[in-house]
């Protein structure tokens, strides 16, 4: 059996260089380590993490203290950034410079936008000064969201395909506005309660009044319908499987208590073998799916693949590399079937 690091089928209005997907995750440390990766509360170290959901390849990994925000790592990872890539981002990394910086290289992004957001239309009546020059005043309305979501029905959505984003900034983008349905809305204001519970800060009245509209907005062009562009969004949920199998079948955060130059050396090791697990992992899917027409289960395959990734690692002949690979085959193919519900209109792995 041989496996090639190629990119998975995926369907789509434009030809991705790569889907880059961008989350952290964090691990709580023992107070001893509170000097080098203080948390909020104790000690914690934030580990952010891209990787290409087309080759599960790793595009930028960042160590950062528990209590750091997400906004630094967003605008730091820019720097390899490549024209056609696509970004998909969650709240934690929406900032105007980040935006600005994916348009600049005619990259594009899909990225919730925060409840107190300023969006502008055009102004349907500009004014002109004696000279002909444009008003500023009267160059743009400002759309209130809060006045146009009632008039959603609930489970739909509705597309603004150009808006002018921030007070001062204006930045171009296309606006999707989707009405939770009363289930969702209810899930949605469980988390605001939780959280308002458990994390510092005060929750801004006007997240609360939103609580029950999601806003996206991207710069795709209008090729790209907005129905494929709330699809698309929603892998964004693949990383969180990602971190979800490092810690639970991976147990990256179970350790126990060493100096601090130690733990990041298991660290280390823990990030290659995660690494590697997801390319492996990312190959037997596409090689099952070309080759069988059989989509196996992210989860399952990280798994058994993270069990044998140390064999694989010290494999030094051909045979004991073939013989692990085809032992994971016969696993795979008897156990890794994804339960799949519902097929995405845009690609073979939700």
């Amino acid at each position: 059996m041989t496996l090639e690091l190629s990119s998975i089928p995926f369907r789509s209005s434009i030809p991705f260089r790569s889907i880059r997907v961008l989350d952290g995750t964090t691990v709580t440390l023992s107070m001893d380590c509170s000097e080098f990766y203080p948390g909020s509360v104790g000690a914690g170290v934030k580990i952010q993490i891209e990787f290409d959901l087309l080759t599960g390849r790793f595009l930028y990994i960042n160590l950062q203290p528990g209590k750091a925000g997400d906004g630094p790592a967003g605008l730091d990872r820019l720097q390899n950034l490549q024209k056609n890539d696509v970004f998909l981002q969650d709240l934690g990394y929406f900032k105007f410079k980040i935006l600005e910086g994916i348009n600049e290289k005619e990259a594009f992004f899909v990225s919730r936008a925060k409840a107190d957001t300023q969006f502008h239309t055009l102004h349907p009546n500009p004014q002109y000064h004696p000279d002909g020059s444009l008003m500023q005043k009267y160059a743009y309305e400002r759309l209130l969201i809060e006045s146009v979501f009632p008039s959603i029905n609930r489970g739909e959505y509705k597309e603004y395909p150009l808006v002018y984003m921030g007070a001062n900034s204006k930045i171009p983008t296309r606006l999707i506005l989707y009405r939770m349905t009363q289930k969702e809305q209810s899930r949605q204001d469980q988390k605001i309660a939780v959280r308002n519970r458990t994390k510092p800060g005060i929750i801004k009245q006007k997240s609360r009044d939103l609580s029950g509209v999601s806003m996206m907005i991207s710069n795709l062009p209008p090729t790209v319908p907005a129905e494929e562009i709330i699809a698309l969004y929603r892998y964004r949920w693949q990383i969180e499987l990602l971190f979800r199998s490092w810690k639970s079948d991976f147990k990256v955060a179970h350790f126990r208590r060493m100096k601090i130059e130690r733990w990041q050396s298991h660290l280390y090791v823990e990030l290659i073998r995660l690494l590697l697990s997801t390319l492996i992992t990312y190959q037997f899917r596409i090689h099952f799916w070309k080759n069988e027409g059989l989509i196996l289960s992210e989860q399952i395959t990280m798994r058994e693949v993270g069990k044998k990734i140390w064999v694989l690692w010290r494999a030094r002949d051909e045979t004991v590399w073939q013989n692990t690979l085809e032992s994971l085959e016969r696993i795979l193919r008897s156990i890794g079937r994804k339960n799949i519900k519902e097929p995405s209109p845009i690609g073979w792995n939700t």
